[in-house]
């Protein structure tokens, strides 16, 4: 059964398209503008660019901004991409790859390296070197697919997407008339693109979503009340300043590593 919704390019950690039936109908649709501030994978932009005249699209990761950018525009990233994927049963291939994307990065290679890496899940050490192991896999008639679907789809809507990759605390909140959508990672959660999130971040993120409530915008934030028994603070404390929160049903223990990790999932919003 096809899907009503458009499947992003890349397998994401922590992405949210199994959950779009639960998140979407929940959206602010009075605003004008979008704004994913955690982008990720994708998976909510790219199923709401019909609802809002302008999207903005960020992550902090600049080159995995510049495969959602470059793809809407040329198909230059793609015919690079094939072409730098070193295919099933070449490890040399893949770790060969792998440094040179970690002495030179660029979106083409990053691109390459998630989709021949274990699981297809992007990972970076503390040093914001990509360290995720070889999957033998890589390009592959269903990426050819979900490429050509996705592209019939996203460049209908070109003309109201406009990319950024910055920190959070860096985007100004200009306007009233925005709904900001935030999945961020979690001190409290193990995903591998937490290199980029560090502790004092849970307490930025919840003075920037007060911010955006004093301005009279909308925000959504997502994420795991308790994760492997740890609480998330941050949307602890939001929940006790009266904000309005709902439960998703989803099931992280198919995905994890290790067992019953006791995972709660919620929204909260301010509208």
């Amino acid at each position: 059964m096809q899907s009503k919704y458009v499947e992003g390019v890349m397998n994401y950690t922590g992405s949210k398209f199994k959950l779009l039936d639960q998140i979407l109908p929940e959206f602010d649709y009075t605003k004008k503008i979008f704004f994913d501030v955690f982008c990720g994978g994708g998976s909510i932009y790219s199923n709401v660019v019909d609802k809002y005249d302008t999207i903005f699209v960020n992550d902090i990761i600049e080159d995995l901004i510049g495969i959602h950018s470059r793809l809407v525009y040329s198909d230059t990233i793609i015919n690079n991409t094939k072409k730098l994927c070193p295919g099933k049963d070449n490890v040399e291939g893949y770790a060969k790859l792998r440094d040179d994307y970690n002495l030179y990065p660029n979106s083409d290679k990053l691109w390459a390296l998630m989709l021949s890496c274990t699981n297809n899940m992007m990972r970076f050490n503390q040093k914001f070197k990509f360290n995720q192991t070889y999957g033998k896999r890589g390009w592959n008639d269903n990426t050819t697919k979900k490429v050509t679907n996705y592209l019939k789809h996203i460049r209908n809507y070109k003309d109201k997407l406009i990319f950024l990759s910055r920190s959070f605390t860096d985007i100004e909140i200009l306007s009233s008339d925005i709904m900001f959508y935030c999945d961020p990672p979690y001190s409290n959660t193990e995903a591998g693109y937490n290199a980029f999130w560090k502790k004092d971040n849970d307490n930025e993120l919840y003075e920037f979503l007060k911010k955006i409530d004093k301005k009279g915008a909308s925000f959504m934030i997502s994420g795991v009340l308790t994760h492997d028994n740890k609480p998330c603070k941050i949307l602890e404390k939001l929940i006790s300043d009266g904000y309005k929160y709902k439960e998703l049903n989803c099931d992280y223990n198919k995905v994890s590593k290790k067992g019953n990790k006791n995972t709660k999932e919620i929204i909260i919003k301010n509208y």
